[in-house]
């Protein structure tokens, strides 16, 4: 009977065996692998390229208002103005006088029937000056018909250039005349002269005067 509990107090009284660290170790090791394959490895990273996509161009809506460009017009012609007439005396004898002296041909004898067709249409201002310039530049005949229609012995009203007989004047063109070597105007000056002188001698003041100026 002794035996079977010496047995179990041997059994009870026998020293444990100790495990070791070994369980320990490898659990450390299982962690170690575990942390190593979780933590991201040192390798530098691919650079990552990027690749520019095709610009767009900018849409109308986008761009902002321009004016509109400015249209080149033709220039409107504008209407002629018709120059207003000169119905003034003697129009048309300034027109023929500026036409000659703008051509540079002068042409006298045209100016002196010029006056006498004016004369005749009874345009004596037109006459009298186409008369004026023909006879200022030497014309004789231009001259001799100034003095005949201003000497009282030929002065007619109705057909003349001078209102009323004009001594001074038939004297003036007389004398042109006759400087120029006209026999008829000597002859006219000359007998102007001596009816000046009679009516001076019969007491005319006007005709005393102008006999002393034509001294």
């Amino acid at each position: 009977m002794d035996e079977p509990l010496v047995d179990t107090e041997l059994a009870e009284t026998a020293p444990k065996r100790r495990s070791g660290p070994w369980k320990l170790i490898l659990v450390v090791v299982i962690l170690t692998l575990v942390g190593i394959w979780l933590v991201p490895g040192d390798a530098p990273e691919e650079a990552v390229t990027v690749v520019p996509t095709e610009q767009q161009p900018p849409s109308l809506l986008d761009q902002p208002a321009q004016e509109p460009l400015p249209v080149e017009q033709a220039p409107v012609e504008e209407p002629a103005v018709a120059e207003p007439m000169d119905d003034r005396p003697g129009a048309k004898a300034r027109l023929l006088i500026a036409q000659m002296r703008s051509s540079g041909n002068i042409d006298l004898d045209k100016a002196f029937a010029e006056a006498g067709a004016a004369q005749a249409a009874g345009d004596l201002s037109d006459a009298y000056l186409l008369y004026f310039f023909a006879a200022r530049e030497g014309h004789v005949a231009s001259a001799l018909a100034l003095g005949r229609q201003a000497d009282p012995a030929s002065h007619d009203p109705a057909n003349s250039v001078f209102e009323e007989p004009d001594l001074n004047q038939a004297h003036k063109w007389y004398r042109i005349a006759a400087d120029s070597g006209d026999a008829d105007g000597r002859k006219r000056l000359a007998a102007l002269r001596a009816r000046v002188d009679e009516m001076a001698a019969d007491g005319d003041p006007q005709a005393q005067r102008i006999s002393l100026l034509w001294q």
